[in-house]
């Protein structure tokens, strides 16, 4: 089963549940992140990060300027921002009468992070950011990834790029 199937039938499985149960949204919305964040069978990358915010990139930057010896560059006050509310998001997917025929496109286009400072979280839907790939973190956790210098060496070229 493809993905976009394989999404559909577990959110309307999940949808059918909530709807027969009576199940508040918040706990329908979670239930069907947790199958999907802990599903062995499918890896689906959630969260994924698509970009940064120059505070947090400035901060990135001072720390390894300062931490020359440091393999790894603190991320304390760093967070993965959520782009779209996810509360809205399992609105849009629970609160409605039948579900929705194209559910898999409709959560992955509000799926999106960037990595922030934490004060950085409630507004970075209106914050200016650095794009970056997806892929250039994988899929580790849902928190904070690790950034070694390799790994932020590999993000200024990256940035450096898309600015040339």
């Amino acid at each position: 089963m493809d993905k976009e199937a394989y999404f559909q039938s577990v959110y309307e499985a999940q949808f059918t549940v909530g709807k027969k149960t009576g199940a508040c949204l918040s706990a329908q919305y979670l239930a069907l992140e947790a199958f999907l964040q802990r599903s062995s069978d499918w890896h689906y990358q959630w969260w994924p990060i698509v970009g940064i915010t120059p505070k947090a990139w400035f901060i990135l930057q001072t720390r390894a300027a300062v931490n020359t010896r440091c393999r790894m560059i603190p991320t304390r006050g760093l967070i993965r921002a959520h782009l779209y509310d996810r509360v809205e998001r399992g609105r849009a997917l629970f609160e409605r009468d039948t579900p929705l025929t194209d559910a898999w496109h409709f959560y992955e286009a509000r799926d999106a992070s960037v990595l922030a400072l934490t004060e950085e979280r409630d507004t970075v839907a209106t914050l200016p950011w650095l794009a970056l790939d997806p892929e250039c973190f994988g899929q580790k956790t849902s928190g904070m990834p690790t950034i070694t210098r390799k790994r932020l060496v590999a993000l200024q070229a990256m940035l450096n790029q898309k600015a040339a």
